[in-house]
């Protein structure tokens, strides 16, 4: 059974010479119990790429006892939903089967080839797109995630704003946990080697990045790309940080753009990981204790008292 911890996105690749395009994603990791995790991968691509597989494989990655990240193996992950359309691209997502961690930190990657061309990259084509989530195995911790996807098109000359970034409802990301975030901007990667994620041969969006908003006056038409980073702390202490690549595709105007008004589908599991529920409309009236709510907007840990959320 899986856990479907979808943060809501993504659509994937293919290993041969006509992969599809990617243009953002994210990595999140959902703790239901102590030996209890599973991961998740949303990813968008462009809308002329091919069929996501249904299965892609995410790198596992675990500190020694020097400090140093050492592959220890792979994660085989499913595709949740089938691709929806957003802003007039893909989105997937893929979960994995339940993993029983050690009380370690951990590093996810999922790596392929290649970016779409970006106007401010000189490289992009022969660069991997990779992203990542380094997560400490420590009880309750699962990592941030997005409900809904970053806004994809922009429009040119004038400020295009985001916010609220965090929140419950109406927002981008989600931590669920009450811990502290911080998201930044960061580079756009090319690959990762000896424990570093190499950055590509580009020139940075000015952008304004903080937890209230992200905004961007684009002054050129085109296609460009930047990476952004949120860092996870409890008590002062980093827990957790993810690595988003994301790219803007930027328009004379953005009116008339059809974004995605799917029906969601929710499951519901109880804290033993089962699935108590599968369809459109909760059974809160039947819900009484601790839930795990998933759906592609995200996953939300919940407690139901006598039918009432």
């Amino acid at each position: 059974m899986k856990n479907i911890l979808s943060i809501l996105l993504g659509i994937l690749i293919s290993t041969s010479a006509q992969a599809t395009h990617l243009m953002g994603g994210m990595i999140s990791v959902a703790q239901t119990s102590q030996d209890s995790t599973t991961v998740g991968v949303w990813l968008i691509a462009d809308s002329q790429g091919i069929n996501p597989p249904n299965t892609i494989t995410v790198e596992k990655w675990e500190m020694n006892s020097v400090g140093w990240y050492v592959q220890n193996g792979t994660v085989t992950l499913t595709m949740g939903t089938l691709p929806i359309a957003f802003q007039g691209q893909k989105i997937v997502n893929y979960t994995s089967d339940y993993l029983d961690l050690d009380s370690n930190k951990y590093r996810f990657i999922y790596k392929n080839c290649c970016w779409a061309g970006l106007d401010n990259s000189t490289n992009s084509m022969n660069s991997d797109f990779i992203i990542s989530a380094d997560y400490w195995h420590i009880p309750n911790n699962s990592t941030p995630f997005a409900r809904v996807p970053f806004i994809i098109n922009q429009q040119v000359s004038t400020r295009n704003t985001m916010k609220p970034v965090w929140g419950v409802i109406n927002c981008f990301l989600s931590e669920i946990d009450g811990d502290v975030v911080e998201i930044s901007q960061t580079d756009l990667h090319s690959g990762y080697a000896n424990g570093v994620f190499v950055p590509q041969v580009y020139s940075q969006l000015s952008m304004h990045v903080d937890n209230d908003s992200i905004s961007w006056i684009p002054g050129s038409l085109g296609r460009y790309g930047t990476g952004f980073q949120i860092k996870d702390y409890r008590n002062g202490q980093l827990i957790g940080t993810q690595t988003i690549q994301w790219t803007f595709l930027v328009k004379n105007s953005t009116l008339g753009i059809e974004e995605t008004e799917e029906k969601i589908s929710y499951r519901v599991f109880d804290f033993s990981g089962n699935l108590f529920y599968k369809g459109e409309d909760v059974p809160y009236e039947e819900m009484d204790g601790l839930y795990i709510l998933t759906s592609k907007k995200g996953v939300e840990k919940i407690y139901v008292l006598n039918g009432q959320k």
